[in-house]
């Protein structure tokens, strides 16, 4: 039993390194260094990286959230993903993104956003029914899927909560919306 444990151990461990239990990051070290050696190891140049990592920086100072993967920030109601340097579309890292068409990526039971129209530049999921900042650097373009259980919508209300408009029932979504006068999103 005592070598079983050993071997599982090691085995584990090993995975950790390789990075087959942290969604690609090389170690439990969840520095800005250790997600810029994701990035890398992901097929980044190192300015690439650290361009990326910058990036993930300013939006954490600005909007908090903890960072999970080198171009992945989580919420408490869900995530943002930002492509990687050169890429139009955000994708998990690991994963390819689709580049011959604008096809959107939102999760199933998620409300999500675009920075930029047709489903590119930066992906907010929104999960809990409940009012959400929108990111701030969205000042105007976009897009946005809702992607929630069938028939669901999603709400859009000002920075004094006052409602906006609704989205159709999902599935639906639009390749070209405004993020200009949007303060706060609430997925239900």
């Amino acid at each position: 039993m005592r070598t079983r444990r050993k071997i599982t151990t090691a085995l584990a461990a090993g995975a950790l390194a390789a990075g087959l239990f942290t969604g690609g990051v090389a170690s439990a070290d969840t520095s800005p260094s250790a997600f810029r050696d994701q990035a890398v190891a992901a097929g980044l140049t190192a300015k690439e990286a650290t361009a990326l990592q910058n990036g993930v920086d300013t939006i954490l100072a600005r909007d908090g959230g903890r960072q999970t993967a080198a171009n992945e920030i989580r919420y408490t109601n869900g995530r943002l993903l930002l492509p990687l340097p050169g890429e139009k579309y955000a994708h998990e890292l690991g994963k390819s993104g689709d580049t011959s068409a604008a096809a959107h990526t939102c999760t199933p039971g998620a409300l999500c956003g675009y920075s930029g129209s047709e489903y590119t530049g930066a992906e907010r999921e929104w999960f809990s029914c409940a009012f959400h900042t929108k990111p701030s650097g969205w000042t105007s373009g976009g897009s946005w899927y809702n992607n929630q259980t069938p028939g669901r919508v999603g709400n859009w209300y000002d920075a004094n909560r006052r409602w906006l408009g609704s989205t159709p029932p999902a599935p639906y979504g639009t390749k070209y919306g405004q993020w200009r006068g949007v303060g706060y999103v609430k997925p239900c």
